[in-house]
């Protein structure tokens, strides 16, 4: 008996020790872990051209109990024993006797726990909206200000660059499996040496262009205000130091305007002026570019001080996954029978993990978030 008393008052002490922060702080990694491989496993889908799949994780309770019972004993009562039989039943005190017998408790010790969460999948016309709209000036402006270098950023969210130099027109697409990804990554050079960046044009009405109306009618969704014009500029204060000025247009500030806010331009060594259309991307077209990145073994070196960083948190890779044997990885995911491998020390590639998923929460509406399929885990 007492080792029976002591194990419950075990239980009983971890029960207790079970404290909300404890669970909360458990739920916290799951969740994180299980967005970071819902993004990680649309990168690899988008490597094999399989369709992409999004889900959104709801409400998540945990419970946990222990408990035990000690039956009472069983004693024999009567009149003095008179045969050998009943002087040993005399004698016996059964604790915990055949619960299946009227007035008798079983011993018994249980632990339980469960887990309950929510799980939507993003099919909403809004969704795909917003993960289908290329990314405007201003949400690229929004990520600068929390300190991701716009290197990092032009290669995330720039499709490709229409050169008219002279009036012959190129275009240079940010793909490293495309044999002209190098004039690519010389304007990126440039650009981060000039100090592109972005700004509300100065002076200008609220935008209420095609695709606006289309969206939203042109009206922010939480002020219900007109929204605000952006564009991209050069601003001097990031110019790289010592570099002469080379007619860039727009300057940051300047009332000078081009034909739309995606355009630059310079003069270049010959003394010609080059302009550069500068087209963005959608959300789900930076996990296609991501993924053919996975697809094609390709490594972009980043060259800027702002990419690159430094120690401990230095990396002048772009995106970096690793196959075979996962081993020092910060996530890892197996998929159709190979696993693909974050490194620990991939500092950009989690950073784009966490810009990923910002994106995605901006895609995502309150109204999206009901439709919840319930699975249930019982331990």
């Amino acid at each position: 008996m007492p080792v029976i008393l002591l194990f419950v008052q075990f239980l009983a002490a971890c029960a207790y020790n079970d404290h909300v922060e404890n669970r909360v702080g458990t739920f916290d990694i799951a969740a994180e872990r299980a967005r970071d491989e819902m993004i990680f496993t649309n990168v690899i889908r988008a490597s094999r051209a399989e369709p992409l799949a999004f889900l959104q994780l709801g409400q998540v309770t945990g419970v946990a109990s222990a408990g035990g019972q000690l039956g009472l004993p069983s004693v024999v009562f009567g009149p003095p024993a008179t045969t050998a039989a009943t002087q040993v039943l005399q004698h016996q005190v059964v604790f915990g006797a055949n619960a299946a017998q009227s007035g008798f408790a079983s011993n018994y010790l249980q632990v339980t726990g469960s887990t309950t969460f929510n799980v939507t999948p993003s099919e909403t016309k809004d969704f795909y909206l917003g993960l289908l709209t290329v990314v405007e000036p201003d949400t690229l402006a929004f990520f600068t200000e929390q300190g991701i270098a716009p290197e990092i950023l032009f290669y995330l969210f720039t499709d490709k660059i229409i050169e008219d130099k002279a009036g012959k027109i190129t275009e240079y697409r940010n793909d490293p499996l495309d044999p002209n990804f190098q004039k690519f990554q010389f304007y990126v050079d440039l650009a981060m040496k000039y100090g592109l960046s972005s700004e509300p044009v100065p002076g200008s009405k609220p935008a209420s262009g095609k695709n606006q109306q289309s969206k939203d009618n042109g009206k922010d969704e939480d002020t219900g205000q007109p929204k605000t014009a952006w564009r991209l500029c050069f601003d001097r204060s990031h110019r790289a130091p010592g570099l002469p000025a080379a007619g860039d247009m727009p300057m940051c500030g300047s009332k000078v305007k081009l034909p739309n806010g995606r355009m630059v331009s310079f003069i270049d060594r010959r003394g010609e002026r080059v302009k550069l259309e500068i087209l963005p991307r959608s959300t789900f077209a930076i996990f296609q570019f991501l993924g053919r990145m996975v697809a094609g073994n390709s490594r972009i070196k980043l060259v800027s001080p702002d990419a690159i960083g430094n120690p401990p948190l230095a990396d002048d890779d772009l995106f970096v996954v690793t196959t075979g044997a996962a081993t020092g990885c910060f996530l890892d995911v197996s998929y159709e029978g190979r696993n693909y491998c974050v490194p620990q020390n991939a500092t950009n590639t989690k950073l784009i993990l966490s810009l990923l998923a910002q994106l995605l929460a901006l895609n995502t509406s309150i109204h999206d978030i009901p439709i919840t399929p319930q699975v249930q885990l019982v331990q």
